[in-house]
């Protein structure tokens, strides 16, 4: 994974403005960089009262001077400077108290390259979602993720907006409404009350077949088809008036839908042929419409997916890769150590994918060319050669793989095709392009190629068992972007990435599921800015898309990391509680989220879902002995902690190897590089971890009783 913050923030609305010319007067309030209160940056003053900053790591900010809050007027509102930054800064977060704490901040989006003075104003009010006011006279401002940039920044105050920022709130406005319009649309589709239902969808290798009821007094009956690119909210008026309990859809989808005969007891069965062209139809959605005397058509039915691949599947006969342990490592790259994962025991990996570097639309020299959906398309011999090691060791050592498919910027070609138009470079990856017809092509390309390629009898490359989307979607703006969205056009965006990859996966492996990402944080308030969500109801929202679309095997992939990334003592947590409420889970209440999933409402086919602890790791404050007996009795806490939870398959140690460019953390069971050691060497914790799920564990881990205390004891109380 990327680097993370030491705390977990609310990240706010970009409303960031950027004015034509640097516009101040005389009422505006000056303010002061505080020099002595500052993290990774140094600062130098040149002439013109200019600061200069250089970042010196990960995690870097400055504080302001208080200012009193008697001289800020109400429409002083917008903090405004101008800057000078050729490399750019990926996103600037501001942090307003006083306190400062974790929650009491926004992002201001990005600063773009400046090559020359720019100015950069952001509306502190609009985009903290109306939290700040002049009672918040502290301000910290938060320069990006990146070491190594110099930024230089002038003319820092207080004003009030100008009138072509007066004008953009508005256009903003109408496009926070359209937004929130749409999310209604979505929420009302979902649990709308409709008079058709399907009850199947079922492919083949030739054909779609649909069968369902509907009631009486429908005479012109349409099987409707919403392909992957195409948008909920697009095909549903949701301002138009239910008719009969109907919605109303746009006519366009009606275009060459096909008619349904209903049975005299209202049953149907339809079969469509399965390719419209060389477009493969087993990734969209299908529905009942009720076809109008004046040729406007309403949505009778919910859509469903296809939900029984088996005769589609080409290696129906492959077995499920199980393990009998949890034991995992996060993020493993092929090196020269792997036979190390057998030493230590590890029963799990996973792999990230970056795929927007991958692949290639167009033909490159040296690239291998395959064929997707009567197209070709080209991918990148190394990159795909280093997974073959990994995967292909990991299977014959009988350890199941995750692949991480992630989705990065670009500014051309296939990365460009594969981001969301709607992205914003404030997060290291982006939701997939699922607006155009181009841009979910190119996402089943790459899906297809590595679900075909790591599926095939005999396992000639390994074996991927489950597919994990994208990164920590809870916190969307800092990991995967898709600009500011209400959750439900956010979700359901995401929820059609996993049936893109649920049903290519599953023309391939019929054991392959797929997993929603998520961090720490559970039970939080609302984000009005629309840029975090809590993970509890992203979870309520999926199941319900469940029960209405067609039930599909997903899990989840959760990163219980501590309370705090740099405390790795997480029985001293103090957020998390032991009920469906709680603000965050961590490994301090981890059996919360087993309880969670063992609800009625999140069991799939009587069964608990699989939960994946993808991505988590305990930090070493230094290598003495103290720090690393530390970190390694957070390991014995965990395990203590995770017995007798069914619902949890594997916990995947982030990292193997303390890596420089994580803001300080060391959470790996080595250390840092040094030269000569370019994986470190083993920590207290290597030999703690190698213990666990041993006859030796008891023996090796009575060092830990000492330093947890009575907390280890774990309790499975029932909710």
């Amino acid at each position: 994974m990327s680097t993370r913050r030491s705390f977990n923030v609310s990240i706010g609305l970009l409303l960031a403005t950027l004015t034509l010319a640097p516009i101040w007067a005389a009422a505006d309030v000056t303010l002061e960089f505080d020099t002595n209160r500052v993290n990774q940056l140094s600062i130098s003053a040149e002439a013109g009262e200019t600061i200069v900053f250089n970042t010196r790591g990960e995690d870097p900010f400055v504080l302001l001077k208080p200012f009193a809050p008697g001289q800020v007027r109400p429409e002083d509102r917008v903090l405004a400077f101008d800057y000078f930054c050729p490399d750019g800064i990926n996103d600037l977060e501001i942090f307003f108290g006083p306190p400062i704490v974790a929650g009491g901040s926004f992002s201001a989006g990005e600063m773009r390259k400046a090559e020359s003075w720019q100015p950069f104003a952001v509306d502190l009010v609009e985009a903290s979602g109306g939290r700040w006011s002049a009672k918040s006279s502290l301000l910290r401002l938060d320069f990006g993720r990146r070491a190594g940039v110099e930024l230089r920044v002038r003319n820092l105050r207080l004003r009030p907006l100008n009138d072509a920022e007066r004008k953009s709130a508005a256009e903003r406005e109408a496009v926070r409404q359209r937004k929130a319009d749409a999310a209604a649309t979505v929420t009302r589709y979902l649990n709308a009350d409709l008079p058709a239902r399907i009850e199947s969808v079922r492919g083949t290798k030739s054909d779609i077949v649909v069968r369902g009821t509907v009631a009486d007094g429908f005479p012109e009956l349409r099987l409707i088809e919403a392909q992957p690119w195409q948008e909920l909210w697009k095909i549903l008026d949701g301002k138009a008036a239910p008719q009969r309990g109907l919605i109303v859809i746009d006519q366009s989808v009606l275009n060459s839908a096909a008619t349904i005969s209903k049975n005299q007891n209202g049953s149907f069965e339809i079969s469509v042929p399965r390719f419209d062209g060389t477009r493969d139809r087993i990734t969209s959605r299908w529905a009942v419409a009720a076809k109008q005397g004046d040729g406007s058509g309403r949505l009778a039915s919910h859509f469903v997916y296809p939900t029984d691949l088996s005769v589609a599947c080409e290696h129906p006969d492959l077995s499920r890769i199980t393990a009998s342990g949890i034991k995992g490592m996060a993020g493993v790259w092929a090196n020269d150590i792997l036979d190390e994962l057998v030493e230590l025991g590890v029963q799990h990996i996973t792999d990230n994918f970056w795929i927007s570097g991958m692949f290639s639309d167009t033909a490159r020299p040296g690239w291998e060319e395959f064929e997707h959906n009567g197209r070709s398309w080209w991918v990148k011999p190394g990159a795909i050669a280093q997974h073959d090691r990994l995967i292909k060791f990991a299977t014959d050592h009988n350890m199941t793989v995750s692949a991480i498919l992630l989705v990065g910027f670009g500014d051309s070609g296939f990365a460009e095709l594969m981001q969301h138009p709607a992205a914003e470079r404030a997060a290291p990856y982006a939701m997939p392009n699922l607006t155009m017809r181009a841009g979910a092509e190119a996402y089943e390309a790459a899906i297809s190629f590595l679900a075909e390629r790591y599926a095939q009898p005999g396992n000639p490359r390994g074996r991927i068992s489950n597919w994990i989307l994208h990164n920590e979607i809870d916190y969307g703006w800092e990991w995967t972007n898709m600009g500011a969205q209400p959750l439900a056009v956010y979700l359901d965006t995401y929820i059609r990435s996993m049936r893109i990859v649920y049903n290519v996966a599953r023309q391939f492996n019929p054991h392959a599921r797929v997993f929603i990402s998520l961090t720490h944080n559970w039970n939080v308030p609302e984000d009005p800015t629309w840029k975090t969500y809590a993970p509890r109801r992203m979870l309520e929202m999926l199941a319900k898309y469940s029960q209405v679309e067609g039930d599909f095997e997903w899990g989840v992939a959760y990163h219980p990391y501590p309370q705090s990334l740099f405390k790795a003592d997480a029985w001293n947590d103090t957020l998390p509680t032991d009920n469906f409420d709680t603000p965050m889970i961590t490994p301090k209440n981890i059996a919360v989220l087993d309880r969670w999933m063992h609800r009625p409402e999140m069991l799939y086919r009587g069964h608990a879902r699989g939960v994946l602890l993808s991505e988590q790791g305990f930090h070493t404050p230094d290598y003495s002995e103290a720090g690393e007996r530390l970190q390694a009795a957070a390991f014995v806490y965990m395990w203590r902690q995770l017995r007798g939870l069914t619902s949890i398959e594997e916990f995947d140690n982030h990292r193997w190897v303390d890596h420089p460019q994580e803001g300080g953390l060391k959470l790996g069971l080595r250390t840092l590089p040094s030269p000569g050691k370019p994986n470190g060497d083993r920590k207290f914790a290597w030999e703690i971890y190698k213990s666990l799920d041993t006859p030796e564990e008891g023996a090796a881990t009575k060092f830990a009783d000492e330093i947890i205390g009575e907390t280890s004891a774990h309790q499975n109380r029932q909710e």
